[in-house]
Formats: C-alpha cells, structure tokens, sequence
C-alpha cells in the first residue's frame, strides 16, 4: 500500500465517522480503525527513515478503544507530514 492510498483510505474513515454519543468527539468502528492504523505500522515499517516519526505512529497505534480519533488525527497528520516533506 502507498503512502497516497493511506491518506486517501482515512480521509474517507474520517468522512464516515460519527459523533461519540456525548458531544465531546467522533468515533470511528474500532475494526475499521484498527485494520487502517495496521497497514500505516506496516507501511512506516517498511519505509520510515526518521526514528522519531516511527515511534510516533507506533506510540499512537496502541490501545486505540481509548481516544482512537485523536490517534488516528495524530497518523493521518504524520501521514501527511512525510508527504508533503517528501
């Protein structure tokens, strides 16, 4: 999976999520997430160079039933940081 096809898969998540039920956030099927937040680990893996944004992405991929929009924010926006840099 490229880099573009990442990007393009959560902003469609992203156009899919829901508000949480208390009006504090958006949540985002935890499956769904999860499979997305699986192939960035992979892709930043296999293709990352910088140390600091590899353990970024890792640090946000965990325990995602806890703040999982937020975290996923913070990949798409790292996503897009190594794009726009590259």
């Amino acid at each position: 999976m490229t880099l573009e096809q990442l990007i393009d898969e959560a902003e469609t998540l992203k156009s899919e999520a829901k508000p949480d039920g208390f009006g504090i956030g958006l949540i985002i099927p935890l499956e769904d997430l999860e499979r997305w937040v699986t192939k960035c680990v992979i892709y930043i893996d296999e293709n990352g160079e910088n140390a600091f944004l590899n353990q970024k992405v890792q640090e946000n991929a965990k325990d995602l039933a806890k703040h999982g929009y937020q975290k996923f924010s913070t990949i798409l926006g790292v996503l897009k940081g190594i794009k726009e840099s590259a």
